[in-house]
């Protein structure tokens, strides 16, 4: 039986050591990429978490009856009262100044810039917001009430083009009977004149 040599067995047991090592520390290393990957994804799925909750939370705000109704109604009555305001300031202006080119043209004037001020707002909000964000409460009731205030404004200018045109086909209709009323007293004084000649 050979006799083994210490020294050698001594370095193979080093030897193995060494390679159970490098393949442990291999193992450990391809460990923790995998944790920290998985560190990584869970982190980065929380911030997606949070995200996705504060968006919801956001959009059950903006839903909820509280926050309609605050837009809608808060909307409505700033151009009601504005729009009545302006009207009045623009009825004022034609007393003061009846037989001006404004006085003339108060019913216009209580329409016509609230549209065009309104529908200028109204396109220039909406322009303006951020794509993929929803807009804050205060944008949401300008919108609103830009809006509004232009539908106001159309509405008292159809009606003033509306009454304009009753008015004109009225005034048509008055000067066609009185252009036939002068023909006919027209030919009755001619008839007289007849008379008063024959006599």
């Amino acid at each position: 039986m050979a006799k083994k040599d210490p020294l050698k067995d001594i370095k193979d047991r080093i030897a193995t050591a060494q390679s159970t090592q490098t393949a442990l520390e291999a193992g450990l290393a391809q460990d923790k990429q995998v944790m920290d990957a998985m560190v990584k994804t869970m982190v980065t799925e929380n911030k997606v978490e949070q995200r996705q909750s504060k968006i919801a939370a956001l959009i059950a705000d903006k839903n909820s009856k509280t926050h309609k109704l605050t837009v809608d109604f808060g909307g409505g009555v700033v151009a009601q009262v504005s729009t009545e305001l302006i009207n009045w300031g623009v009825r004022a202006l034609g007393n003061w100044s009846p037989d001006s080119w404004f006085g003339g043209n108060v019913d216009f004037m209580q329409g016509l810039p609230h549209f065009i001020l309104g529908l200028g707002i109204y396109i220039a909000e909406v322009a303006s917001r951020k794509s993929g964000t929803l807009p804050s409460t205060t944008r949401e009731v300008v919108s609103e009430t830009s809006k509004l205030f232009a539908q106001l404004g159309f509405s008292n200018l159809t009606r003033a083009l509306r009454v304009r045109w009753g008015d004109s086909k009225e005034k048509d209709l008055n000067m066609q009977a009185l252009q036939a009323e002068k023909a006919d007293l027209e030919k009755r004084l001619r008839a007289l004149q007849q008379q008063v000649n024959a006599k």
